[in-house]
């Protein structure tokens, strides 16, 4: 629903008294000072406050969220607050079902997301003086910044931030290794230090095993994944203005070369979203039917559990196979890319011929609904949920990297190497604004057809520079429809 359209609502009164109170201060022509849109949190925690809490799945299915929520209760009994789950889709859209009442006071979500809904109004400013946010770096604070009414101000509380890593199977690793595949001897395996030692053993292995093992296994069409290729060699996804789609910039058709190359050795079977899940077992199974993947680091948790499992039915005591999935799943950085994007040569000097690869990267925030009826109470819920040994106790439940650079450290792992990433520069973060939306679809149609070029196709098109281009250009002409589509709508 356009602001345009809630804002005539708000007129017709169509809307509860809170919405239209959401509604009139997002709109109106006047301004308004910080302290005055700070106002509703000022004061003692509502009285019988019901607030309803959307979190993501995997915190709802863990049974994570029930505990936090009975914690919560517990330490504000005196006011008789009760948080509970919104129980609604983790999806839900509160642009268009705030105004009508249904929605949650307090929800989670990706930058993207919740800044649009910032953007509309629908969200709440956060008084960031109560918050502890001297440990989140600011490039994390500032994709929930947005100027309304002339201020700089802040919509989302972070928790936890995502890129991709790459996870690997330490026991799959061959036994000659630092031989034959530890080319600088800096003891970190070539198949997971570059990507042209990555696509030289998957090739390997894929060929050894007549196409029935992967060296890396993960999705071609996965816009979130891949993205990353076009990033390192040029890309943008906004620049100064949304009339300046940069995923066409100069230098992408490197890099969607590069990911061609690479589908070229992964395969058809990657060409799906299910791979993303699929990696979970092949991963993990007996088989060693995949190396590696690349992919976000939440699924570290899903991996341990599986592999655990795996080495019970081998004989294991399930203390045994956990403490050995542990230590065989080993995360690290992504691949270091070629600079010339070839991925099928040899390399002589790594560091010279190599660089670390930038990934498309979010963050995700606890918010406000403009239309809660309860906003101290559920500002307490976020200021709560985000406290230090809160927030460790929700990274090590869900494997969420936490976006407090203190406690990353002290997480150490997969946390320490993506805070590292971020602190580095070299994830690109969604850009927070509801434009956002309309580039997934286009960019999964691009890698599907690209993917499919070097897979299945029986004449390849994308052969030349020239058609790679036509390539991305076409992908930035599709946003740009899908944009307008989306203005008219």
């Amino acid at each position: 629903m356009k602001r345009g359209k809630v804002f005539a609502l708000c007129l017709a009164a169509a809307l509860s008294a809170a919405a239209l109170t959401a509604c009139g201060e997002r709109t109106s022509g006047g301004t308004f000072t910080y302290e005055e849109l700070m106002a509703k949190f000022e004061g003692d925690i509502e009285q019988n406050a019901v607030i309803r809490v959307l979190d993501n799945q995997m915190a709802v299915e863990t049974g994570h969220l029930q505990e936090v929520l009975d914690a919560f209760n517990e330490r504000y009994a005196e006011y008789n607050v009760q948080a509970v789950d919104a129980n609604m889709d983790q999806y839900v859209d509160l642009e268009q079902n705030g105004p009508d009442g249904y929605g949650p006071d307090v929800l989670y979500q990706a930058n993207d997301m919740l800044m649009r809904y910032a953007e509309g109004g629908h969200i709440l400013p956060l008084p960031t003086e109560q918050l502890d946010i001297d440990m989140i770096p600011q490039t994390v604070m500032d994709v929930y910044k947005l100027e309304t009414y002339g201020l700089d101000l802040y919509y989302g509380m972070p928790v936890a931030q995502q890129s991709t890593v790459l996870t690997y199977r330490k026991d799959l690793l061959p036994a000659n290794w630092e031989e034959e595949w530890d080319d600088n001897q800096n003891g970190v395996p070539d198949m997971v230090e570059t990507m042209n030692g990555l696509y030289a053993y998957s090739k390997q292995v894929k060929e050894s095993s007549s196409g029935a093992k992967y060296g890396l296994y993960m999705s071609l069409v996965d816009q979130y994944f891949n993205t990353g290729y076009l990033l390192s060699y040029g890309a943008y996804v906004f620049g100064e203005t949304h009339d300046d789609i940069g995923l066409a910039a100069d230098g992408a058709e490197t890099g969607l070369n590069l990911f061609r190359d690479l589908a070229g050795v992964l395969g058809s079977t990657c060409i799906s979203q299910n791979a993303t899940t699929q990696v979970a077992t092949y991963l993990t199974n007996a088989a060693g039917t995949a190396f590696c993947t690349i992919g976000t680091p939440d699924w570290l948790t899903t991996f341990q559990e599986n592999l655990t499992q795996t080495y019970v039915r081998d004989g294991m005591s399930e203390e045994e196979a956990a403490a050995a999935a542990k230590e065989n799943l080993v995360v690290v950085a992504p691949p270091r890319l070629p600079r010339d994007g070839d991925i099928q040569k040899e390399l002589t000097n790594i560091e010279e011929e190599t660089f670390a690869p930038t990934t498309m990267g979010g963050v995700n925030a606890f918010g406000i609904s403009s239309y809660t009826k309860y906003p101290k109470a559920s500002l307490a819920f976020v200021k709560f949920v985000s406290e230090y040994e809160n927030l460790k106790w929700r990274s090590e439940a869900l494997g969420a990297v936490p976006a407090r650079t203190d406690l990353a450290e002290e997480l150490g792992g997969v946390s320490e190497v993506l805070s590292e990433r971020v602190s580095s520069g070299l994830v690109y973060m969604m850009p927070s604004t509801r434009d956002t939306q309309y580039i997934w679809d286009p960019l999964s149609s691009l890698f599907n057809d690209v993917a499919t070029d070097n897979t299945t196709r029986e004449t390849p098109v994308y052969t030349t520079k020239e058609a790679l281009k036509g390539a991305l250009e076409k992908l930035v002409s599709d946003i740009r429809s899908a944009m307008a589509v989306g203005d008219i709508s």
